[in-house]
């Protein structure tokens, strides 16, 4: 099991978004609701190397227009 499935997740929602995402295009969502990132800190959440703060899982969410429980692995994308 992945030790940080928000990662992995946060990388599929930029695929799927539409148009797709780049990780400065979502970098730039996340900075305008005020989580200061940068694209190496995104890179290491998507790559599992760091794991994903509460409240920065909000935020994720709201920049991705994803439900926070399918982040967290406990429900469905719904296409």
């Amino acid at each position: 099991m992945a030790k940080n499935i928000v990662g992995q997740r946060i990388k599929i929602a930029r695929a799927l978004h539409r148009p797709p995402l780049s990780q400065s295009n979502l970098l730039a969502r996340v900075q305008i609701l005020e989580l200061l990132k940068s694209q190496p800190t995104l890179s290491k959440i998507e790559s599992e190397e760091r794991p994903v703060m509460d409240s920065e899982l909000v935020i994720f969410a709201k920049a991705l227009n994803v439900d926070i429980l399918w982040l967290l692995g406990e429900k469905e994308m719904i296409i």
